[in-house]
């Protein structure tokens, strides 16, 4: 058959239920033209992995699972999640909350930025608006400076939510 002749693996294929069938990832390429007036900031090329990391962070986003996406610096993973997170349905989602890690970010810092975009409900106690949800991307994770006993504050508190 067309697959066993393939040196592919399960890892190139996408289960599609209402076809009962494998489906290659690459089927799922947006092969829409660049529009010859494109900035060259404006071009985002699709690829294999961009579809399947994407279809990934829709399925944890719908289903309420936080998720890690690591690899190699410069592949596009901060900038293809972004645009994802910004277009999802505003009916559905509060405007998501990108907070950015570098050496120096402490546990308050972090605190601040991911409360500066939730609600006050009462007390101590804070949300998205209400009837929607919210995805907070945190850029740079491994950044935060290591503190005398090994910890890193600000991920110590994000563990805590």
């Amino acid at each position: 058959s067309e697959i066993e002749n393939c040196r592919a693996t399960i890892y190139d294929f996408q289960w599609d239920l209402a076809l009962s069938r494998w489906v290659p990832w690459e089927d799922k390429i947006d092969r829409t033209p660049i529009p010859n007036d494109s900035s060259f900031r404006q071009i985002m090329v699709p690829t294999v992995d961009t579809v399947r990391y994407l279809f990934l962070a829709n399925l944890a986003i719908t289903n309420n699972n936080p998720i890690l996406f690591c690899g190699p610096t410069g592949t596009g993973k901060s900038v293809y999640l972004q645009g994802h997170l910004l277009a999802m349905d505003k009916e559905l989602f509060a405007p998501p909350n990108f907070v950015g890690f570098s050496a120096k970010t402490s546990a308050n810092v972090t605190q601040y930025l991911i409360d500066a975009k939730l609600d006050k409900r009462r007390k101590g106690f804070y949300g998205p608006p209400i009837g929607k949800k919210m995805v907070v991307l945190i850029d740079d994770l491994n950044m935060p400076q290591k503190e005398t006993y090994g910890a890193q504050p600000p991920i110590e508190l994000l563990r805590q939510f």
